[in-house]
């Protein structure tokens, strides 16, 4: 029985599925604009207890922006902000982490290991990231802060 290579054969389909992948970023423009990755807004999050004590997150995705202005507007429904965070300062300089912009969604109840009062230190941050993923120097991880709620939303970006 002769063996066929099938490697000839198999290379345009590969390239075939590949190719639309790899080109998908090459539309021209800047793939880190705000237009470029969908809708974006600004949200800021007030604490209970602390309403002065605001967050302000950028959220993307239509779902999300959706929920939040359903909340703005009716103050019911879910609230607790849920995503990734990551260290380093966001769009917020007050706080040393910020959420993913594309994790961001609002939630009615979580559960108990990522929730977490505002962190102000970058020590508070390693402790809560340590705890919440078991690693011993996360970059990342989950929070949803139980007492945050959406007080405000600006559009940055339209779809």
């Amino acid at each position: 029985m002769r063996r066929t290579r099938r490697l000839p054969l198999l290379l345009p389909l590969c390239l075939s599925l590949i190719a639309p992948l790899a080109l998908g970023g090459c539309g021209g423009g800047d793939p880190a604009s705000p237009r470029a990755l969908g809708p974006a807004a600004e949200v800021s999050f007030a604490f209970t207890g602390r309403p002065a004590d605001t967050l302000r997150v950028l959220v993307r995705g239509e779902g999300a922006i959706a929920d939040v202005r359903a909340f703005l507007a009716t103050r019911d429904g879910p609230r607790i902000p849920a995503g990734t965070i990551a260290r380093g300062a966001g769009l917020d300089p007050r706080y040393p982490f910020h959420f993913l912009p594309e994790s961001v969604q609002l939630v009615d109840a979580a559960i108990e290991l990522c929730d977490g009062a505002p962190m102000r230190t970058a020590g508070a941050v390693d402790e809560y990231m340590r705890g919440a993923t078991g690693e011993a120097n996360p970059q990342q991880a989950p929070w949803c802060p139980w007492s945050a709620y959406p007080v405000s939303l600006s559009v940055v970006a339209e779809d």
